[in-house]
């Protein structure tokens, strides 16, 4: 997938007209990709050889269009407003998960990503506790860090305002 060799392939993503900030975002990071060696592209977290497009974007859809879509569908695909794609996502802040976490949604279906119990699972399943150098005591490896509140605690309400991820987790590749 990287160096000169890398495969050309097109990435569509559903970015809107009234998110040229995050627009912006996926473009530097493809012309870093690319080669590009400015201050503005400098993370590097997309592949070369990539090329997105933004219909959305191209178009000039807004979040106002989108909505006005899905309200003539004959069925609702039950994400809660303001949460995005993934309600849950541990990218997200943890403030911003602590708060999704207390609103009641009756849109939430058990056993999915819009429920925080399945990211509670996720963490449990994944997370790995190891002895610290030295011996003696180990350390927890969660989605927040070693030893960082897992994410069961944020959701209680415990170690939501504190930590490196109050305000959101590094840049991944959904976008953000």
């Amino acid at each position: 997938m990287r160096g000169r060799d890398a495969a050309l392939h097109v990435r569509l993503l559903g970015l809107r007209a009234d998110e040229p900030n995050r627009v912006h975002r996926v473009l530097s990071r493809s012309l870093f990709a690319e080669g590009a060696t400015t201050s503005a592209c400098a993370v590097r977290t997309q592949p070369a050889g990539e090329r997105p497009y933004f219909p959305l974007h191209d178009s000039g859809f807004t979040k106002d269009d989108v909505i006005d879509y899905w309200e003539r569908r004959p069925f609702d695909l039950e994400i809660p407003n303001g949460a995005g794609n993934c309600v849950f996502c541990f990218m997200k802040g943890t403030r911003q998960l602590a708060t999704l976490a207390a609103a009641p949604d009756p849109r939430r279906r058990c056993g999915t990503p819009a429920d925080s119990r399945w990211w509670i699972e996720l963490e449990d399943r994944h997370a790995r506790v190891e002895l610290r150098r030295g011996g003696g005591a180990t350390s927890r490896f969660g989605f927040f860090g070693v030893n960082a509140p897992s994410f069961a605690d944020l959701l209680a309400g415990d170690g939501a305002a504190a930590g490196r991820y109050a305000q959101g987790a590094p840049a991944c590749d959904c976008t953000d």
